[in-house]
């Protein structure tokens, strides 16, 4: 029978930690990425064109439809090293821009759903006194989604975050894959991916600790 360690679980952490910086770098860039290509989306789902329709359409199909871990493989290994700019940039990188990709597909939906929160009315009433749809959307309708954006956003920021030790896959010692190698080593496999499994659970913790903290204070301006 298996003999668990609480000396190898408790060893764990220390080793495991020193690439959280790596994992936060992941997430924080791909959040960020994700979020001004999940803006555009959001902006190109109120198109009437119906290139722009049929592009958004096969774009969402194919991210939402497809792997991520798949989709990871594609780009980083097929994708990139074709594209001259991208292939110059380093691994971590082509992580963040696929993971970004597929993420925003997710977010796009989040901003759209804010977006159209908001009561028609308000873009009616500043088109009416003169403002452009842009000094609308800046002024009045984006500060007001703001207050229904925040629970959704966090969620697919947390969704970011956990979807990041899928880098490991591709290479990026990130946490995941330092516990993977730390297992390989001395083949204690459930002390090692308990340490990260709990690593991960608390971090989710704090980040949905914070996330509360701003819907209150969000919701405490209306």
């Amino acid at each position: 029978m298996y003999a668990f360690s609480t000396e190898k679980f408790y060893a764990a952490f220390g080793p495991i930690l020193t690439c959280l910086h790596v994992t936060l770098f992941l997430t924080v860039a791909t959040f960020v990425i994700g979020l001004i290509l999940a803006t555009a989306l959001a902006f190109m789902s109120n198109s009437k064109n119906p290139f722009i329709e049929a592009f958004l359409k096969i774009w969402l199909s194919f991210f939402r439809g497809t792997p991520v871990l798949v989709q990871l493989f594609f780009f980083v290994y097929g994708l990139f090293p074709n594209i001259p700019i991208i292939k110059t940039l380093p691994p971590l990188w082509h992580a963040v821009l696929c993971l970004s990709l597929a993420y925003s597909s997710y977010m796009s939906e989040t901003m759209r759903g804010a977006i159209r929160s908001v009561d028609k009315g308000q873009m009616e009433g500043c088109l009416s006194v003169g403002m452009t749809y842009w000094q609308a959307m800046k002024r009045i309708v984006l500060p007001q989604a703001l207050h229904y954006i925040i629970p959704p956003l966090s969620n697919n920021f947390l969704e970011v975050f956990k979807g990041t030790s899928l880098a490991s896959m591709v290479g990026i010692t990130e946490m995941m894959l330092k516990a993977k190698m730390m297992s390989s080593k001395d083949l204690r496999f459930m002390e090692t991916y308990l340490a990260i499994l709990f690593i991960y659970w608390g971090l989710n913790i704090i980040f949905s600790i914070i996330q509360k903290y701003l819907e209150v204070r969000i919701s405490s301006k209306y």
